[in-house]
């Protein structure tokens, strides 16, 4: 579809999924990703598009600022450098009237990429902090993200990690924590180190910006002591209705039947052939002697001819074999310096035949001149082929 829109043909540098039912699309302008957020062909397919929030906005808090003042107020009595897009009060929970109360910090969402150092409020200076998200742990299965109210899992121990029907003060397995894995601590653990890695890619967010996956990225993973050991409880997984050996029970009975049945007469017909190979084997030994024999006499013959050659030349060398490996190398040296020597001349006469040919070319050169360059070459270095 944008593919059919001339705009954005050239514009696109990349599409991905971004969960179930987003597709994030990469621009190289902000201004034809500003342009795509009011596309009018959009809504017609289906689809709304967006810029993320976090690529554009970010948050912080501000402290100190009494209760019994509205926000109202606030967003009509402030400075800022950045535009603000929205201001809200925070909550705080009080344990002795068992509801959440308002508290003094407002968060403020600057429609920018980096957070101010400060800002106004009634013409008082306050500090800007990060917003850090509080870290979020359910009670009913003990992952991180969600409360308990909004669990849809199974309820499970705190102690084992496993789910059993016991509570957690009857579990009488061995202390075992869902997330590291490690038997030194149980999963409620406040000193657990995937809850405190859980708490830095909450401040990380914060503090540069990022989405969940992102920050994750920057946090070192957990050591876990065993990473196989949550397929301990073969209980907890459900059983396949039909494994292979069910399926194929019955199925390949006549086909090994014929299998064997086949092997049977293979290993029969290579019995016969061992032994007419064998007879004929026995018919040839005689042949074979008598060709290597001859061969051997021939050899040896060859050898004493050799000897001798070597002897009348004054090789001054006994063995055959190393008077040939030295006339051979130095065939093999004559001929590599006898090429070298020719490339060599070859080089240089090209290297000349340019100088010369350049030199001719000269506008300052005349014509007489011209006469003696080209009979210096001719007569000292047989240039004559080349210079003409």
């Amino acid at each position: 579809m944008l593919r059919k829109i001339e705009k954005y043909r050239n514009q696109i540098t990349e599409l991905k999924y971004l969960g179930r039912n987003k597709i994030i699309v990469f621009f190289n302008s902000w201004v034809k990703a500003n342009l795509l957020v009011g596309e009018a062909t959009l809504p017609e397919k289906g689809y709304k598009a967006y810029v993320p929030r976090h690529l554009v906005c970010i948050t912080g808090v501000i402290g100190g600022i009494p209760t019994d003042i509205e926000m109202e107020d606030i967003q009509q009595d402030y400075e800022c450098a950045f535009p603000i897009v929205n201001l809200y009060r925070l909550n705080r929970w009080d344990r002795e009237k068992g509801r959440k109360v308002a508290s003094n910090r407002v968060s403020v969402t600057f429609r920018a990429s980096n957070l101010p150092e400060k800002m106004k409020v009634f013409g008082t200076s306050v500090k800007v902090q990060p917003y850090v998200r509080k870290f979020v742990f359910c009670d009913n299965c003990h992952r991180f993200g969600h409360r308990e109210e909004s669990c849809r899992s199974r309820k499970r121990c705190g102690t084992c990690s496993r789910i059993h029907e016991d509570s957690e003060e009857q579990c009488v397995n061995e202390v075992k924590c869902l997330h590291c894995r490690k038997s030194d601590h149980r999963t409620t653990d406040s000193k657990c180190p995937a809850r405190q890695r859980e708490i830095s890619i909450k401040t990380i967010m914060s503090k540069k910006n990022l989405t969940y996956v992102e920050a994750r990225e920057l946090v070192a993973p957990i050591e876990m002591q065993n990473k196989y050991d949550v397929l301990a409880n073969i209980s907890e997984f459900p059983t396949l209705p039909n494994t292979f050996a069910k399926m194929t029970a019955g199925k390949y009975s006549i086909r090994n039947n014929q299998q064997s049945q086949q092997r049977n007469y293979n290993v029969n017909n290579k019995q016969d052939e061992a032994t007419s190979g064998s007879l004929k084997k026995a018919a040839n030994e005689s042949t074979v002697a008598a060709k290597k024999m001859k061969l051997d006499n021939e050899r040896q013959q060859h050898i004493r001819d050799r000897n001798a050659d070597s002897t009348s030349q004054g090789a001054g060398l006994n063995n055959p074999i190393a008077v040939s490996e030295k006339e051979k190398w130095d065939h093999i040296i004559k001929k590599a310096n006898a090429d070298a020597l020719e490339t060599a001349n070859r080089n240089v006469r090209g290297e000349l035949a340019n100088f010369y040919t350049a030199l001719l070319q000269c506008t300052g050169v005349t014509e007489e001149l011209q006469e003696k360059i080209k009979e210096c070459s001719k007569k000292f270095l047989n240039l004559d082929s080349i210079i003409v």
